[in-house]
């Protein structure tokens, strides 16, 4: 079977179907293969019982008027299902500690200046360069696009305008690791207790944007219904535009004329398809894209390896937990709990280790109560971990080289399940356990599997300095027109760097393809001229 299409995309996560979309409202036809059953990536979640977990999201950014999520979501159709804005955002939460975010910065400051009164000047002074660092971000929504999408002059213009924007940022992009971080942080406190409500963060950076964030009201909830709410209205979008979206159906091979992309083979089911299009859009896990879909020696060592020595985000181990009451009654709000052990390493908080990692603690439930039944609660663990750990989480090895989930595994899972279990009971509510009627549990090997990322990464490449300075992340590949999308062609991760990834992946496209209309998204996108005036120019 052959078809063909303006655009093939590899990958029906929310970036594919996003990046899909848009193209669509451009007039380009495309296609979107999913390997799964169902698409959405990590936004699907699952039912179990009566209770719709919601697996991926802790917070959203980007929703407010001027975010990027927004204005892409927007651009796709303003019926989009609108986030909440979040009033408790993160509870700093240890044995020393407890400390809320939200948005009036001044409780905030006043928080953190009766714990640590001797701290007070510099708490001062790290609160003002939240401050600057809150109106970068307002300013920088205008400033989104990649110059990958821009010719030689543009980008001269583009960095002059936007360097004196970015300035506050570099006084502090240099503080990362272990060391840096210390030293950042040196810059306004004295004592290791307060320096401590940080203990998890690898670079300055995180330590000061959640309260830029917190302080522009850029905090959001899922929509009404959960993240899942989001799919289905992408994939009825998609639909309108005339898009296909082929599920269970796997890339096998990227077609090559010469060094020029020009379509992808793929099976479905036992179905042997050929998909022709002039772009392919890997909204995909990277590294599977060079391994596995492409002739060895296509790509050089010199990319290959780059991305091998980039700064990844890890992978989770999560727990889904069904409760017999409200989570309300247990203690839990909407705010996610950042529960943190004092005075371990800073390597110790992602170890994998569920005595003493760092766990992200939610509940859906408190946030949303259409998501399981009256008088029932949710509440999801996160708990970093690399794929590594326990010897491949004590999976097996076929003859094939296969990893193979036998008794090993699962022991495992319920083991760390049941020690997360303990740590809430010892530290958050002495009633936890007491009050789960079923969980579901996810491993590195987990997300690997339904998403082929990476050693099950949750969101590809890091921001940081080193990964600015090698250059990972880039939408283009050594291939014409085999192009890069999703969490693999923008640092950083969720739902605000997917969408600008298929924001800028899609401009790409329509530069080549039309640039009278190519010239007037650009305009809507930086903030120029308005939605409503950019229907009107492009029908």
């Amino acid at each position: 079977m052959q078809k063909n299409y303006n655009v093939v995309i590899i990958g029906g996560g929310v970036s594919g179907l996003t990046l899909g979309a848009m193209l669509g409202k451009l007039g380009q036809k495309c296609c979107i293969i999913e390997k799964e059953k169902q698409a959405g990536g990590y936004i699907a979640g699952y039912q179990r019982k009566g209770f719709h977990f919601d697996t991926a999201i802790h917070w959203l950014n980007q929703f407010g008027e001027n975010g990027i999520s927004h204005r892409c979501f927007s651009f796709i159709g303003d019926d989009y299902p609108r986030p909440r804005p979040l009033s408790r955002i993160n509870y700093y939460y240890s044995d020393n500690h407890k400390i809320l975010l939200q948005p009036d910065m001044e409780l905030v400051k006043a928080d953190f200046t009766s714990l640590f009164p001797d701290e007070e000047k510099g708490i001062r002074r790290f609160f003002y360069h939240a401050e600057q660092l809150s109106h970068m971000s307002l300013k920088m929504s205008n400033f989104v696009r990649s110059s990958e999408t821009m010719s030689f002059f543009g980008k001269l213009s583009f960095y002059l305008r936007v360097m004196p924007i970015v300035l506050p940022i570099l006084k502090h992009i240099r503080y990362s690791g272990d060391k840096g971080v210390k030293k950042g942080l040196s810059k306004y406190f004295k004592g290791d207790a307060i320096k401590d409500v940080f203990c998890s963060e690898s670079d300055l950076l995180s330590c000061l944007f959640p309260f830029a964030w917190a302080k522009n009201n850029d905090y959001f909830s899922t929509p009404a219904g959960g993240s899942a709410e989001f799919l289905k209205w992408l994939l009825a979008k998609n639909k309108m535009f005339g898009n296909d979206i082929l599920l269970n159906t796997e890339a096998r091979s990227v077609i090559l004329e010469g060094e020029k992309a020009i379509g992808v083979k793929a099976v479905q089911k036992t179905k042997q398809l050929q998909l022709n299009a002039k772009y392919i859009v890997a909204a995909s896990d990277l590294n599977s894209l060079y391994r596995d879909l492409l002739p060895k020696g296509k790509i050089s060592e010199k990319v290959l390896q780059r991305l091998r020595n980039s700064k990844q985000y890890k992978s989770a181990f999560t727990v889904s937990v069904a409760l017999d009451c409200p989570a309300e009654d247990l203690g839990f709000g909407e705010e996610l709990i950042s529960l943190m052990k004092n005075n371990l390493e800073r390597y110790q908080h992602e170890d994998s280790n569920p005595g003493h990692s760092k766990l992200n603690i939610l509940s859906p439930s408190a946030r949303d109560k259409s998501l399981c039944p009256e008088e029932y609660g949710i509440v999801t663990i996160y708990m970093a971990a690399d794929i590594e750990s326990y010897d491949y989480w004590k999976t097996e090895v076929s003859p094939e080289g296969r990893r193979i989930r036998g008794g090993g595994y699962y022991g495992l899972k319920k083991e760390i399940a049941q020690k997360l279990f303990q740590r809430l009971d010892n530290e958050i509510n002495p009633d936890f356990s007491k009050h789960i009627l079923f969980y579901e549990a996810a491993t590195p090997v987990t997300y690997e599997r339904y998403t082929s990322n990476h050693r099950g990464t949750i969101m590809g490449t890091r921001p940081g300095k080193e990964n600015i300075k090698n250059k990972v992340a880039s939408h283009f590949t050594e291939i014409e027109n085999l192009l890069v999308g999703g969490q693999w062609a923008e640092l950083g991760g969720g739902i605000p760097t997917t969408s600008l990834s298929a924001m800028n992946t899609a401009l790409i496209v329509l530069r080549k393809e039309n640039r009278k209309m190519f010239k007037e998204v650009i305009r809507y996108f930086s903030g120029n001229i308005s939605l409503e005036e950019l229907n009107d120019k492009i029908g």
